[in-house]
């Protein structure tokens, strides 16, 4: 039997919490170590993980919209706090718990999503040996690597539990909600301006790029509720609310200027009235391979018509949309194109393992060619990666790293739109369908920018991803609750 604490043990705990606080403030104020603020942060983060392990997993990705970027670091390291510190922490905790607890849940890993991602994974760890540059692609893998085991692997056996997949879904939105109108606070100020719309996200994003991608994410999560609330027990009287909310989300994105993301929307949007008409996945794809084999067929008469739009990017949204096709005056469009062209002329070069993850930015330069360099070309990648996941992946992990991401996308569509249209029950349909969109804007974004390497990007990514498979895996089994299962009406069965 365990006596309780007496009164001095609790007094001796008080007296050394307030002495260890009193060195920290001391050593704070005497020696500048600022970093030391962290320490109650992160025993207060191991002591909620020790309570609350599966929220406080979550409530940290959710967080993400809210890290603050520190680039200035001693050895030119980059950290967003507190996120980065905390996702380490927990791929370290994870880590001792699986080797404490080797438990392997087997519907988790041999889901063929799953299995996907662990060769996805497996491949890139391969690839490191035969990098041009090791060290730069062994700390690029493990950074992508706790990402996925955190918020893929992890956070799917949390979602066993499909009510956490809705908590997550509103604190995400919540904390973006809350970038989102600190922003355009500040935005305002200007006149939302474009010119001061790449640098009016700082410091909670480097870029209005990856801030406009990862808005996106939140989008359909407000457009579903609003549409769909029954589903999920939201009153009508609600929908006003969530509909001006997500009108502030969607105006973030318009004054972000960011082209990308507004074409990915009409992609998402698309991808909505594919669901909506059912339109099996079979002829999804055999649509999106014709797409793609009348582009190279017809290559030379599409660039002979896009090279005859001049319009430059401008502050006007009409102005600025027309430029996204001109490939023959606008810099932007024309350093995108640049960096694909050398992303292919590596790939050629080492088609197998590429030059190994991380390193475009760093191997690029060399592939460049006078007659393609633009006014903003630079040598020393230090504006922006391949412009594209998808280049990315091909030359830096080979062919096989391309087929892989790519199967990652195609094989999440079609367990999303499997879901979709086979459950019976309207909640689980609708949150796969939140899911899905969500990831449609980025999926489509993905051929334009390449983020997945920030936790900006990377744990919504994830954690969509997470919440296709889980749907796909845990959903027959609300078949067999009483207390959850509904029709395509959202009733409750008897």
């Amino acid at each position: 039997m365990i006596t309780p604490p007496t009164t001095s043990v609790k007094s001796w705990q008080l007296w050394s919490i307030v002495a260890g606080l009193a060195l920290i403030f001391t050593l704070i104020a005497t020696q500048q170590w600022f970093m030391l603020l962290l320490a109650p942060v992160v025993a207060g983060f191991l002591l909620l993980l020790f309570l609350h392990t599966e929220k406080t997993l979550l409530f940290s990705g959710a967080l993400v919209p809210l890290s603050i970027n520190y680039d200035d670091l001693p050895g030119g390291f980059g950290l967003t706090i507190p996120t980065e510190p905390i996702y380490i922490l927990l791929f370290v905790a994870l880590i001792f718990w699986w080797l404490r607890n080797p438990v392997i849940n087997k519907k988790i890993l041999f889901h063929p999503l799953s299995l996907i991602m662990a060769t996805y994974l497996g491949w890139y760890w391969l690839s490191i040996p035969f990098s041009t540059m090791p060290m730069v692609s062994f700390k690029f893998v493990l950074a992508r690597t706790w990402y996925i085991v955190i918020f893929y692997f992890a956070v799917l056996h949390i979602f066993r539990d499909f009510y956490k997949i809705h908590w997550f879904y509103k604190v995400f939105t919540f904390t973006t909600l809350g970038l989102v109108i600190y922003t355009l606070i500040k935005h305002s100020a200007d006149g939302f301006l474009r010119s001061s719309s790449y640098s009016v996200s700082w410091p909670f994003f480097p870029d209005h790029g990856q801030y406009a991608a990862a808005i996106a994410f939140a989008v359909p999560i407000l457009l579903i509720y609003a549409l769909a609330g029954r589903h999920f027990k939201i009153p009508i009287t609600v929908t006003p609310l969530l509909l001006l909310l997500l009108s502030i989300l969607l105006f973030g994105i318009v004054v972000s200027y960011t082209r990308a993301t507004w074409l990915s929307l009409l992609a998402a949007a698309a991808v909505y009235f594919l669901i909506r008409f059912k339109i099996k996945f079979s002829i999804v794809l055999i649509a999106l391979s014709a797409v793609l084999a009348y582009g190279i067929y017809n290559q030379d008469t599409i660039l002979y018509s896009l090279e005859a739009n001049k319009q430059g990017s401008a502050d006007d949204i009409e102005g600025h949309v027309k430029s996204v096709s001109n490939i023959t005056t606008d810099p932007s469009n024309l350093e995108r194109i640049n960096r694909w062209k050398c992303a292919a002329r590596m790939v050629q070069e080492k088609p197998l393992f590429g030059f190994g993850p991380g390193t475009y930015v760093f191997q690029y330069g060399a592939f460049q060619k006078s007659d393609e360099l633009t006014l903003i070309s630079t040598f020393s990648g230090d504006l922006g990666d391949a412009h594209s996941e998808y280049f990315s992946a091909m030359s830096e992990a080979g062919y096989l790293g391309l087929i892989l991401f790519v199967s990652i996308v195609l094989g999440t569509l079609g367990y999303a739109l499997k879901v979709i249209y086979q459950h019976p029950i309207g909640k689980i349909r609708f949150t796969a369908m939140i899911a899905i969109l969500g990831l449609s804007t980025y999926y489509f974004h993905a051929f334009l920018n390449n983020y997945s390497q920030y936790d900006k990007i990377a744990v919504p990514l994830w954690i969509f991803t997470a919440i296709i498979a889980a749907l796909d895996i845990y959903g027959k089994d609300a078949l067999a609750s009483p207390t959850f299962a509904s029709d395509a009406t959202g009733t409750t069965k008897k």
